[in-house]
C-alpha cells in the first residue's frame, strides 16, 4: 500500500512515503538561507524513494529566526528555495515548506522572542514579549508573504504548523493564552489567530499548491490541548478554509516530559503514538492524515496505512540514518536502522550545530562522503585489530572498497562494548545487528579468540593496521571506601543486574546514559537505586529532550538523585555523602553496593608496541583507542579510515586524523 500514489490538494504524490520535516541547522550563518548542505542532503532522500520531502520549519518573520535555521520572510530567501525545488523535483519527489513562528522558544537574542503570555518555556528562560495588535498583524502578514514565496520558488505545497507548542500552538491552548483582547479566553477567540493565518495563507496561495496544517493532536499537559480539543479546532477552521492535509504529531515545547514525546528516543518503543492520527483519520475521512514519530520501519508505516490509521507515514530519524530508505526496503536490501539514540540529530539541534548520526557519518557532508567512496584505491591488505563499532565500521568500509581486510579482536563475538550496551538500551541492538549482517556479508576474514600482538602484526605483514582497541576502567581510578560495601564495575552489573543487591549507590560521574539506563533497568528489577553524583546538574550530557522523559520515569520508579555529592566514608551498610560546595553530610543505608560509573582510558598500548618493534606502516587510531567517548565517534572514525585507506588525498574532506606513519627502526 506504501507504492499507491495519493493527491494531497493539487499535488500528486508518487507513494506514501514521506520525508517528515526537521531542523537540520544547515543554514548560511547570519543569513538564514538555504545552503549547498541542504541541496546536498535532500537531493540524497529524494533519490533514496521518498515520494515526499516536508522541509524543517521556515521562519516567516525575524522574531523567530534560529541560527542556522531558514527564513522566507523576504525575497533574499528566494534563490536558495528554488534551488533546492529543483533538486528534489529532479528525482520526481515533490517538495512542501513547512513554515512557522516559534513564539515564546525563539532563539534569536537580538529580536527577543514573542508570546501569546508572559510565561517562559521553561523555568530560567526569558519571558517573551506579549503580542500587541501590531504584532498580530506582522505574523499574519508574515504567514502569507512566507507561503506566497515558497510557491513562486516552485515548492508543491506547504503545511502551518499549529503545534509543538509553537506560536500558534501558544494562542491554541488555554495553558499558555490568559488573553483577553479579543485572542484569548473563549474557544473561538483563542483559534482566531490560526484561523485568520490559515485564511491569509490560503489567499496568498490561490490554489497553485497544497495546504496543510501540522498539529499536536496531544500536548500531554494536565489542562492542556488534548485530542478531543484538537479536533474541535480542526473543525473550526475547516469551516473558514479548505485542508488539504492534517499532519498528526504531538507534544509542546515546554520544560516538561511532554518534550521529550516529540522525538521520542529508544525508550518509548515504536510508533508510541499512532493512536493520534488513526483517531483523526476516523473523524476526517475525507481529508488526507500524514502520520509521524518514531514510526521507523516502511513495515510499520504500511501497517499503519492497512489499519486506516493514516494516509501517509513519515520518517525524520529513520531517513537521517538511512537516505535510502524507501529504495533499500523495497529492493530488499536491508537498509541502516535509525536507533532512536538522539546523540547526533537532537543533542546537535538542541546546540544549535549541523546534524550528524550515529549510524550514519555522511549526514550533513553528504558530498564530501560520496565523493570518498566513489574514488579506486589501489587494494592493499588491512589488518583491523578490534571488532567494536569503530573496528567493524572500518573492516566492513575496506573491504567494500576491494581491500584485503583481516578483522582481529581477542574476544570469540563481534561487537566489543555493544552487547552490553544494548542490555540496558535496546535500540544499539539494532546497531549491532546491522554490523553484524554486514560483516556476514563481506569478504573480511576473521581472527577472534586471540590477543593482537606486534609478532602477531608482523606474521600477518600488513600495509594498514586500523587500531579499534577501545577503551577501559582502570583500578587505580576505582572509588575506595574502606570499610563500606563492595564497589562494583558498570559491566559487570550490566551483565548480572542481581549483584546489586536490594540497594544500590550508582556513583555518576559522567553525566550520560552509562549510569542512568543502568538505573533505570535496575529499578525496574525492584532495586532501591540512590544516584548520587559529583556533576552541578542530572545527566548533563543527556539531550534536553531525552532527559525530560528519563527525569519522569525516574521519579515513577522511585529512584532518589543527589546532584553535586560524593560518598565520603562508610561504616558497613551506611554510606555518608558529601556536598561538593557546603561540606554537608547525609547518610544512605541499608547499602548492598556501590556501582561506580567513572571515565575509561584508551587501549592504545599496541601502537608503542609497533612502534618499538620496527615494524613499518601506516596505522590509523580511531574510537575509544584514540580517547574514550561515544558510539557515534567510533562508527564515523570506522568509517572514515576506511575510506582513508589507500587514498590519503580526501582526508580533508571527511574532518578525519591523517594516519601514524611508522618506519623501520
Amino acid at each position: 500500500m506504501l507504492t499507491t500514489g495519493i493527491d494531497l490538494g493539487p499535488a500528486r504524490i508518487r507513494n506514501r512515503i514521506f520525508v517528515a520535516p526537521h531542523t537540520t541547522n544547515f543554514g548560511e550563518a547570519g543569513r538564514n538561507l538555504v545552503t549547498q548542505r541542504h541541496l546536498d542532503y535532500h537531493r540524497e532522500r529524494a533519490r533514496g524513494g521518498a515520494g515526499l520531502i516536508i522541509t524543517e520549519g521556515i521562519r516567516v518573520h525575524p522574531t523567530s529566526l534560529r541560527r542556522l535555521g531558514v527564513h522566507a520572510y523576504d525575497d533574499e530567501a528566494l534563490a536558495g528555495l528554488t534551488a533546492l525545488a529543483g533538486v528534489v523535483h529532479a528525482e520526481d519527489t515533490r517538495l512542501f515548506a513547512q513554515i512557522l513562528h516559534t513564539g515564546r522558544h525563539s532563539g534569536d537574542e537580538h529580536h527577543g522572542s514573542w508570546g501569546a503570555g508572559p510565561a517562559p518555556w521553561s523555568t530560567g528562560a526569558h519571558s517573551p514579549h506579549v503580542m500587541n495588535a501590531f504584532d498580530l498583524d506582522a505574523v499574519v502578514a508574515g504567514f502569507a508573504a512566507a507561503a506566497a514565496r515558497v510557491v513562486a520558488a516552485g515548492f508543491d505545497g506547504l503545511e502551518v504548523h499549529l503545534g509543538h507548542g509553537h506560536l500558534l500552538q501558544q494562542f491554541l491552548s488555554p495553558l499558555t493564552n490568559d488573553r483577553t483582547d479579543g485572542y484569548g479566553g473563549s474557544f473561538a477567540a483563542r483559534v482566531r489567530l490560526a484561523r485568520e493565518v490559515l485564511v491569509a495563507v490560503a489567499d496568498a496561495v490561490g490554489g497553485r499548491a497544497a495546504v496543510g496544517v501540522r498539529l499536536s493532536a496531544d500536548e500531554f499537559l494536565p489542562g492542556g490541548l488534548g485530542p478531543d480539543d484538537v479536533v474541535r479546532i480542526v473543525e473550526h477552521l475547516r469551516g473558514s478554509v479548505a485542508i488539504d492535509f492534517l499532519h498528526v504529531s504531538h507534544s509542546a515545547y515546554v520544560g516538561a516530559a511532554s518534550l521529550s514525546t516529540q522525538m521520542a528516543d529508544m525508550s518509548y518503543g515504536r510508533a508510541p503514538f499512532r493512536h493520534l492520527p488513526a483517531r483523526f483519520k476516523r473523524e476526517f475521512p475525507d481529508v488526507p492524515v500524514l502520520a509521524v514519530c518514531r514510526i521507523d520501519t516502511l513495515e510499520t508505516g504500511a501497517s499503519m496505512v492497512a489499519a486506516g490509521e493514516a494516509d501517509l507515514v513519515g520518517y525524520a530519524r529513520a531517513h537521517i540514518a538511512e537516505p535510502a530508505l524507501t529504495r533499500r526496503t523495497l529492493a530488499q536490501d536491508s537498509p541502516r536502522h535509525c536507533i532512536a539514540c538522539n546523540q547526533g540529530c537532537n543533542a546537535n539541534l538542541e546546540a544549535i550545530t549541523p546534524i550528524t548520526c550515529t549510524v550514519n557519518p555522511a549526514v550533513g557532508n553528504e558530498r564530501a562522503w560520496l565523493a570518498a567512496s566513489s574514488t579506486q584505491p589501489s587494494p592493499q591488505s588491512v589488518l583491523v585489530v578490534g571488532a567494536g563499532p569503530a573496528g567493524l565500521e572500518a573492516a566492513i568500509t575496506a573491504s567494500r572498497r576491494g581491500h584485503h581486510v583481516v578483522l582481529a579482536d581477542a574476544a570469540t563475538e563481534p561487537g566489543g562494548a555493544l552487547p552490553d550496551v544494548a542490555r540496558v538500551r535496546g535500540g544499539f541492538g539494532l546497531l549491532l545487528d546491522d554490523l553484524r549482517a554486514e560483516l556476514d556479508a563481506s569478504t573480511v576474514v576473521r581472527c577472534f579468540g586471540a590477543e593482537v600482538t606486534a609478532a602477531t602484526v608482523a606474521g600477518l605483514a600488513p600495509d594498514v593496521v586500523v587500531m579499534a582497541t577501545g577503551a577501559a576502567t582502570h583500578p587505580d581510578d576505582a572509588l575506595s571506601l574502606p570499610g563500606g560495601p563492595p564497589v562494583l564495575e558498570l559491566a559487570g552489573v550490566v551483565r548480572q543486574p542481581s549483584c546489586a543487591g536490594a540497594t544500590t549507590v550508582v556513583l555518576d560521574e559522567l553525566g550520560s546514559w552509562e549510569a542512568f539506563a543502568l538505573a533505570e533497568v535496575l529499578a525496574a528489577r525492584g532495586t532501591a537505586v540512590r544516584l548520587v553524583s559529583p556533576l552541578a546538574s542530572m545527566a548533563p550530557r543527556i539531550t534536553v529532550y531525552s532527559r525530560l522523559g528519563l527525569a519522569e520515569r525516574l521519579r515513577a520508579a522511585g529512584v532518589r538523585i543527589f546532584t553535586m555529592h560524593r560518598p565520603a566514608h562508610a561504616d558497613g551498610r551506611t554510606v555518608t555523602i558529601t556536598h561538593t560546595v557546603d561540606g554537608s553530610e547525609q547518610t544512605l543505608t541499608g547499602v548492598d553496593s556501590i556501582v561506580h560509573v567513572r571515565p575509561a582510558r584508551s587501549r592504545a598500548g599496541l601502537l608503542d608496541e609497533l612502534a618499538r618493534s620496527g615494524w613499518a606502516g601506516q596505522v590509523h587510531l580511531v574510537g575509544d583507542a584514540f580517547a574514550p567517548r561515544t558510539v557515534q565517534e567510533a562508527v564515523y572514525e570506522g568509517r572514515a579510515a576506511g575510506l582513508l585507506i589507500g587514498a590519503p588525498t580526501i582526508t580533508q574532506g571527511l574532518s578525519m586524523r591523517p594516519p601514524y606513519a611508522l618506519v623501520a627502526a
